[in-house]
């Protein structure tokens, strides 16, 4: 819970993307804008003692430094996973904000949808324009780039990658349940349908196929931490979630600021930690990747900026100074609201 004097040192990378041509960088300036944050708290917030986070290493609590770390972002709305039912973050935020779910807000918030894994929110925005934000959490079971790190274990470089890419994909599909594509998509769409602005926040436990990529496989990072197997983890992909997502109309707004996926990874999975943390793998046998995402979609909103938040200048673009409350790192866009 000490916080005082921890988040002086942010360092933030803005990039004013030419997504809108017809406006000129002056009018840019003058538009307002609005900051949307992903973040998975890990368990609540809770004592997480189980997978390195105890509640003991952080004063007592960990809702505090969860609570700077937004405060540093800036955000204007958050879609947080992992969240309980309990006040706490929410009190640890301050005045000002407010909950429906797991999302919060400095503005008034309409509930459309709130279900264990999925919050739908009606935004009203400063202008009384409205948008509609919807915060998820697919489920971590078959998560990809294990499979392909047991498989590379096994039997080494794959002779036929579109095969492998058809199995990697079939064993990792999240399509059933209430965490997954299907139970997501079918809430979006008929937003999309309706024209509505939409802000899709989320821990997706699953990468996106604008990152795995043929370029990516050639000259991206080896993304196992410590390989062994000498082929290194770096495979064209095309995930079916985020080309679900894309298909639907929605824009990934991390990888619409930084479209170099190779010299911007944006990895938001995972934290470095000591190797005897209890109840995770060893971490040089983690997967260094982008789960955590923010997507978007309508004519009102234009990305003019994006960043990872996280514990280092190493990892991320904005850095937390105290010590990391999460196993994931946080991701921020901030859109231009065009008239």
């Amino acid at each position: 819970m000490r916080i005082a004097g921890m988040v002086s040192r942010g360092v933030v990378l803005l990039l004013v993307m030419g997504v809108a041509p017809a406006l000129a960088q002056s009018d840019r300036d003058e538009l307002p804008s609005l900051r949307v944050l992903s973040f998975n708290i890990l368990q609540g917030g809770g004592d997480a003692a189980g997978v390195g986070f105890a509640n003991r290493d952080f004063g007592g609590s960990r809702h505090d430094e969860l609570a700077a770390v937004i405060r540093l972002s800036q955000a204007d709305l958050v879609g947080v996973q992992e969240d309980d039912s309990s006040a706490r973050l929410l009190a640890a935020l301050g005045d000002g904000w407010k909950r429906r779910g797991s999302i919060y807000s400095r503005h008034e918030l309409t509930p459309l949808h709130d279900s264990k894994w999925m919050t739908i929110c009606r935004v009203r925005l400063p202008s009384k324009a409205t948008i509609v934000i919807a915060n998820c959490h697919w489920r971590p079971s078959g998560y990809g780039p294990f499979l392909v790190q047991d498989h590379l274990r096994k039997h080494g470089l794959p002779d036929d990658l579109a095969k492998f890419e058809q199995q990697i994909l079939a064993s990792s599909d999240k399509t059933r349940g209430d965490r997954g594509y299907r139970q997501t998509l079918e809430a979006i769409r008929p937003l999309l349908a309706a024209k509505e602005t939409v802000v899709l926040t989320g821990d997706f436990n699953e990468p996106s196929h604008l990152d795995w990529t043929a370029r990516a496989a050639k000259d991206g990072m080896d993304r196992w931490v410590k390989n062994a197997t000498g082929v290194p983890l770096r495979f064209p992909l095309r995930w079916t979630g985020s080309r679900l997502l894309a298909d639907a109309g929605l824009q990934d707004a991390y990888r619409t600021a930084f479209p170099d996926e190779v010299r911007h990874p944006g990895h938001t999975w995972t934290p470095p930690y000591a190797e005897n943390t209890p109840g995770r793998r060893p971490y040089g046998d983690q997967v260094l990747d982008r789960i955590d995402m923010i997507y978007f979609a309508g004519p009102r909103l234009r990305v003019r900026s994006a960043a990872v938040i996280g514990e280092s200048r190493d990892a991320a673009d904005i850095v937390y100074d105290g010590r990391w409350p999460s196993d994931h790192r946080a991701v921020l866009a901030v859109f231009d609201i065009v008239p």
